[in-house]
């Protein structure tokens, strides 16, 4: 799920290659700025590991189609170093809670594993691109909901409510609306039960079955809360709540 970056400007992507300097001085300004509000560990580690903050990428990585990218921050301390995590947007910006709370965490170390001070190699940030949630083999976690929840309520106006949606219409969605992104390759249809009927969700997908977005982030698609469904829709869900478009 992560893969480390040492130094972005080293990579061979157009995307990587805009962190400059100029760039990670910015996001540890912003750090500094919003550190009275990051989560702080009250206890001063004897040791912190690469493994350990790589893991905390994984297990606490926000339900947040916006995260691009992870950054750890080392600066002095009196009794160590701290060592910030916190997780950024595609325009390098520090993605926070509803509340104004960034997502991520800091603590004060006295030591650092050997990786993981040679991966800092004498700098003070370290970039880890993180890949978007995938949902292998056309299978999507029953959870898919719960995952996309907080973006789409977010990024998209509250859900129309309309007394059917019917097969033909939900595909000619897919055919009338498709962005112009080469990285689109099929579309998904995602249900779930709403007091009024169904919660029904469209969404395009890239060849990887990831959610593809647009430059702002927001993810292409649609949610709406349709009474019915047709019996030609019902029958192609099945016992399932994705429908895979090709």
């Amino acid at each position: 799920m992560v893969n480390l970056v040492n130094w972005f400007r080293k990579d061979s992507s157009d995307r990587d290659k805009k962190i400059t300097r100029e760039v990670e001085q910015q996001i540890v300004a912003h750090f500094n700025k919003w550190s009275p509000r990051i989560l702080a560990m009250p206890e001063i580690q004897t040791l912190v590991t690469f493994d350990q903050v790589i893991t905390f990428f994984e297990t606490d990585r926000p339900a947040d189609f916006t995260v691009h990218k992870g950054v750890i921050i080392w600066q002095e301390h009196d009794e160590g170093q701290i060592l910030g995590q916190i997780f950024l947007d595609q325009h390098n910006l520090i993605i926070c809670r509803k509340d104004g709370t960034p997502y991520g965490r800091q603590l004060v170390t006295q030591h650092l594993d050997q990786k993981l001070a040679q991966t800092f190699d004498g700098r003070n940030l370290i970039f880890v691109r993180l890949r978007n949630k995938k949902f292998p083999n056309h299978e999507f976690n029953q959870d898919i909901f719960s995952q996309l929840g907080e973006l789409w309520r977010d990024l998209l106006t509250l859900p129309d409510v309309i007394p059917l949606i019917t097969y033909e219409e939900a595909i000619t969605y897919f055919v009338s609306n498709r962005p112009n992104d080469p990285r689109i390759k099929r579309g998904a249809i995602l249900r779930k039960p709403h007091l009024q009927g169904y919660h029904i969700v469209q969404m395009f997908l890239d060849k990887n079955n990831e959610v593809v977005c647009d430059s702002a982030g927001k993810p292409y698609g649609r949610q709406l809360v349709a009474l019915k469904l047709d019996e030609e829709l019902l029958d192609t869900f099945g016992d399932k709540n994705v429908i895979i478009v090709e």
